[in-house]
């Protein structure tokens, strides 16, 4: 496609450009002040799938609304200094396109005549209301122009016509012609508007819409009426200018900016190609850090590229851009790399990042307090009865105090394997603390180049959102808004993949469950009111296993006993290997991998040969 036939794609498709131009606009008028292209594709352009290359050209092409100012894009109607108050209310209200609350036109006010809004939030009501046939009250103390509304002070429709739509030009007269074949007849102002807008397929203004009505009533309606009608029915969807658009047609207008912003990154030639090579400044650092600063989260060198200097990741000086400044924000103090590509100010490194919270250490009990010192006394693997040394050093279920256990692979072990995946079932302790064990195994598949790594996770449901993993702790952080979004269960296996970039990860559940160390909300409910009792009481990890397993005839495998002993005590593995395998009362169900207690055995204690193998 050569750029002059996108140029048409761009007129031909205007509900979605239109509607790209609204989302910009509104994203700047609540900012405050003008952003950079990248920026904007990142605030607002994300949400409709819209890239900056195509929110660069849309700007460019509409420089009625926007302005360019020193790299940065801003509403134009911020550069109409000392206008009368008057028409500055109007050119305000005509270029935003859509009613504005009385504080955002104050601030607006505020800003070209150098007044504060306060004085403008006092002045503007009682002004507007004198002038009620140039503007309008809404709801929400809201207001809007009368040259939204049809003009129904003739009732000769064709001096109506004349005044409403003097000018007339090819495309109005023939959106007005198609707008006269679709039956309305006795519809309701809502209904017949959903009739006009489904019919058409397009944005279609208040005044066109009210022309229509207007017709079936023979003259009878309230045209601030309608207008209000249609702001009310959430069916409709409102763009500037009082155009309309149905709102389950927004969503096809979005994936259409889609397929526009891919055939951008084609079509469009990047601005501002340099032969020679690209030198980072001070004043691109300083851009930098205040662009952090102002966000308050770590970023991606390249999307800081792209925020701050406006080079996609096509540009043709793209890879000098990156090799140019990783070495000069490498150099400067002012920022930490936390990850492959993540940059932050130190200042905004999470305090908890750093950290174990004690909830996540094993807890154990002075020997002095036990009748028998040995009474939880660990085992060595030679002691360790029905393949317990086994689940002892699994990898896959790595937890806090069992880091020194684990036996990884020999690929693993060499630190040459790179995986592409990984999973991790959901242990209770670290559901409740938003966490993950960063296990040994998973050290190949994040990224361990630094201390911190700040990573974005996408979930399956496109959202995204930042987890800081801990390579000097061992954990990652971040993760309790996910967990409580999904209901997430104990046992619940998460399955990590790399995204694009490198810091970029997909997380998915699936719905699968580990029932090796899954636990239901009853069970975890019954375990905690074992916990008071527990600490209180000074109870062994003997003691908790045999509450633990009694009731339960049909036993249980080795994990689930060790996950639900971590709902009252957080225990190392080997301890409850130990005691599994020391201790009369706990049988192995035959030909099963499961455990049960033996009441009837609790009296004869621990089995004398055993005593060999305790760990000294």
């Amino acid at each position: 496609m050569t750029t002059e036939q996108f140029e048409e794609q761009l007129t031909v498709e205007s509900p979605a450009v239109h509607l790209l131009s609204d989302t910009v606009s509104d994203y700047l008028l609540n900012r405050g002040h003008a952003a950079k292209i990248g920026e904007i594709a990142t605030q607002a352009g994300k949400r409709l799938g819209a890239n900056a290359k195509l929110i660069r050209k849309v700007l460019s092409d509409n420089q009625l609304r926007f302005v360019n100012e020193e790299r940065r894009w801003n509403l134009s109607i911020r550069s109409l200094f000392h206008r009368p108050i008057e028409g500055a209310i109007q050119q305000v209200l005509r270029l935003y396109g859509k009613p504005l609350s009385l504080n955002a036109l104050s601030n607006e006010l505020a800003v070209l005549n150098a007044r504060s809004p306060e004085y403008f939030r006092n002045f503007l009501p009682a002004f507007m209301a004198k002038r009620d046939e140039m503007y309008f009250s809404m709801p929400a103390n809201r207001w809007g122009l009368h040259e939204w509304l049809l003009d129904i002070t003739s009732d000769n429709e064709e001096e109506l016509l004349q005044r409403n739509f003097f000018a007339m030009s090819d495309e109005t007269a023939k959106l007005i012609a198609a707008v006269r074949k679709v039956k309305i007849g006795k519809l309701s102002v809502v209904n017949a508007a959903y009739a006009i807008l489904s019919t058409l397929h397009r944005p279609v203004s208040t005044r066109i819409i009210s022309y229509a009505i207007w017709q079936a009533n023979k003259g009878v309606i309230e045209p601030l009426d309608i207008f209000l009608q249609l702001e009310a029915d959430p069916r409709f969807h409102m763009l500037s200018g009082s155009n309309w658009l149905l709102t389950e047609e927004v969503e096809e207008a979005a994936r259409k900016l889609q397929e526009l912003s891919a055939e951008a990154e084609i079509t469009l030639e990047e601005e501002d190609v340099s032969d020679g090579p690209y030198i980072a400044t001070e004043e691109d650092l300083n851009e930098i850090h205040d662009y952090l600063a102002e966000h308050g989260r770590a970023e991606k060198l390249s999307d800081l590229i792209e925020a701050v200097l406006e080079h996609s990741r096509t540009s043709p000086r793209y890879q000098s851009i990156n090799d140019s400044l990783l070495v000069a924000i490498t150099e400067d103090e002012r920022f930490q790399q936390v990850g492959v590509q993540t940059w932050v100010l130190p200042a905004m490194v999470p305090a908890e990042a750093s950290e174990v919270p004690a909830a996540l250490q094993p807890e154990f009990l002075d020997p002095a307090l036990l009748p028998d010192p040995e009474t939880d006394a660990e085992l060595d693997d030679e002691g360790l009865d029905g393949g317990l040394a086994m689940w002892v050093h699994d990898p896959r279920y790595e937890d806090f105090g069992g880091e020194h256990e684990v036996e990884l692979s020999p690929e693993l072990m060499s630190g040459e394997t790179v995986l592409d995946e990984t999973r991790i079932s959901l242990l209770y302790d670290h559901r409740e603390m938003g966490t993950l064990k960063l296990r040994q195994a998973d050290m190949a598949f994040f990224p361990n180049e630094t201390s911190l790594a700040c990573l974005t996770v996408t979930t399956d449901d496109n959202t995204d959102f930042q987890m800081w993993i801990s390579n000097s702790e061992l954990l990652i952080h971040g993760l309790a808004d996910w967990y409580d979004k999904h209901d997430l269960p104990v046992g619940a296996v998460l399955n990590f993949k790399r995204g694009a970039e490198p810091d970029d990860f997909i997380l998915t559940w699936d719905g699968e469950i580990d029932p090796l160390v899954a636990i239901s909300e009853d069970r975890i409910a019954e375990l905690l009111e074992m916990h008071d009792p527990a600490a209180e009481e000074n109870w062994s990890v003997f003691d908790i296993m045999r509450h633990v397993l009694a009731g339960n005839p049909e036993g249980s495998p080795f994990l689930t006993i060790w996950a639900e002993v971590n709902v009252i005590r957080r225990t190392p593995k080997r301890i409850v290997a130990s005691n599994l395998s020391s201790y009369h009362c706990f049988v192995q169900i035959t030909n099963s991998e499961r455990w049960k207690l033996d009441e009837r055995k609790v009296e004869q204690g621990r089995k004398k040969t055993k005593k060999r193998f305790i760990q000294q």
